[in-house]
């Protein structure tokens, strides 16, 4: 079966590999909705509005990441409001309940539509609203269960993005997932690798689901990702790299040497990095991630992204 590799998109790798700290656009809005963090931020008359969801051990932060800030500035940008969240269970994996598929019993979907009518009570939102969903990993599929089912409850839902991986098992048969999907991976991925994401596009797309797919490529190791994190300067990111390469992952020219992307990717976390940078060491080892293609949430295909809520946003 023939895949579209579109990862390869001049300008959503300029994108990716822009220079320039990654800052909110606006204010972000923090409070919680029964006892949970929310961060939010909700325009007035908005487009849409975009529910996150992270992935396994996350939370509502989500929205605060790096890449995950460069997406939503984008959206923000065009009018869209988000609203992220953490899911219900919050004291073993920190996951999403991807696997009840009922939208009576399960625990986060039952939440996620009191904090729907919550919203729409106390914002600018209204029960037309079209509503968007990203997921990363456990997130991506929570995010199929959630944009069917509240498709079915009868709400307005564009469009879904997941990234890095595949249907919730409930919607997962043809004909199950009708909400028109993108689907992106990375070719290196060993957590959720991208067999099964493929499987999962062709099954939405040969339903006549509206779907597409996207697939990062490694790259070589650089400065210019690690300069999209706030407070990390041009020498700060030559310190990043120069402690990357010493653990004989990446030769001089930044090439991957290690040909085990699991061992590349163990022995890339034991790097000594400037004391400077200790504060921003988790969006460094995501910026890594990234250029290695393995498991990690990119903006890389932000614009796709938006260009495809925005073809679906009246549906």
């Amino acid at each position: 079966m023939a895949h579209p590799l579109r990862g390869l998109a001049v300008a959503a790798v300029a994108l990716a590999l822009a220079g320039c700290a990654v800052r909110p656009a606006v204010p972000f809005t923090h409070s919680t909705f029964e006892g949970f963090e929310v961060i939010s931020h909700v325009p007035e008359n908005p487009r849409g509005l975009v529910y996150l969801f992270h992935g396994s051990g996350g939370s509502a932060a989500f929205a605060e990441r790096v890449e995950t800030v460069a997406v939503l500035n984008r959206l923000i940008g065009q009018g869209y409001g988000f609203v992220s969240t953490s899911s219900t269970e919050r004291t073993g994996d920190r996951r999403w309940d991807a696997l009840n598929g009922s939208a009576a019993t399960n625990p986060d979907l039952t939440r996620l539509s009191r904090l729907q009518a919550h919203l729409v009570a106390t914002t600018p939102v209204t029960p037309q609203t079209p509503l968007f969903g990203i997921g990363m990993s456990n997130g991506a599929r929570f995010v199929t269960l959630w944009g069917q089912r509240v498709t079915e409850a009868g709400n307005p839902v564009g469009a879904i993005w997941a990234s890095m991986g595949r249907t919730a098992p409930a919607v997962a048969a043809p004909g199950g997932l009708t909400v028109p999907v993108v689907f992106s991976t990375a070719i290196n991925d060993f957590t959720s690798p991208p067999g099964p994401i493929f499987a999962s596009y062709a099954t939405a797309r040969d339903a006549g689901t509206p779907t597409e797919l996207y697939v990062s490529s490694e790259r070589r190791l650089g400065t210019l990702p690690y300069l999209r994190i706030p407070g990390i300067d041009g020498r700060e990111a030559e310190g990043i790299v120069d402690a990357l390469k010493a653990t004989g992952v990446w030769d001089a020219d930044g090439e991957r040497v290690v040909d085990d992307i699991q061992q590349a990717v163990a022995r890339a976390s034991g790097a000594q990095f400037p004391t400077s940078v200790a504060p921003q060491r988790q969006e460094i080892e995501n910026e890594t991630a990234v250029q290695l293609a393995v498991h990690q949430f990119t903006a890389e295909y932000g614009a796709n992204v938006s260009a495809f809520f925005q073809r679906h946003a009246g549906r």
